[in-house]
Parts: structure tokens; sequence; C-alpha cells
């Protein structure tokens, strides 16, 4: 579909200059961006975390062996998200939570209590 678009206002371009601007500039204001899962500012405790991202983020690292094994070679969670996001292009588990927006502190203290990898399946 994006091809027979690209196609289509290539032939536009090449005929009509002027009227791929007018064409192009409502295209360029649309964004479909899928909303990302933010539930760090609610007030109540999540399953003992301090919201969902936060369980949600420390759900994946403690259950996933791929990603376990990332946060058992870093000593901060900031090390942790350096090695998710510029090493392996991760911004956000599989459910959505971003790691960013996660509790520092809390997240602090997992990576802390991971001491050594383990042996993925």
């Amino acid at each position: 579909m994006l091809l027979i678009v690209k196609s289509f206002l290539s032939l536009l371009d090449m005929f009509f200059p002027e009227t791929i601007i007018r064409v192009i500039t409502p295209l360029t204001q649309m964004q479909t961006v899928q909303p990302k899962i933010n539930l760090w500012d609610t007030p109540e405790k999540y399953n003992g975390w301090t919201d969902w991202t936060t369980w949600n983020c420390a759900l994946w690292i403690n259950n996933e062996p791929s990603i376990y094994n990332v946060a058992s070679v870093c000593d901060t969670y900031t090390d942790f998200l350096w090695e998710m996001q510029a090493m392996c292009g991760f911004y956000s588990t599989p459910d959505g939570a971003d790691y960013g927006e996660a509790n520092y502190e809390e997240m602090n203290e997992l990576i802390k209590d991971i001491k050594e990898p383990v042996e993925c399946y």
C-alpha cells in the first residue's frame, strides 16, 4: 500500500509540482502512533511495586532469561537501560511498559539482587 502511495505521489510531483505540496502537507500532519501504556502516576501500588510500569518491567527482567542475563552484567538500572536501549534496541517490554518510566529506586534494588546469569533454553 505504501509503495502505491509513494508511486502516486511521485507521478503527481512529476506532472503537477505545485500540487504535491498541497497533497503532502495534510499527510505529514497525520501521525499514527500507538499509545503506550503509562500508569506511573497512579497513586496505588501495583502488586507490591510503585506502579504497573515498574511491576511489568521487573516481571520481564525476572522471568525472561535473555533480559535477566542482560541485567546480570549491569551494576545499576541506568546501565541496564543503556544495554537495552542503545545496544539491543528495546525501549519497552513486550507488554508496552517503557523501561525508562519505571521507578529507578526499586529497579536499582532489583538489578543489585541479580548476581549471575542463567542458562537460556
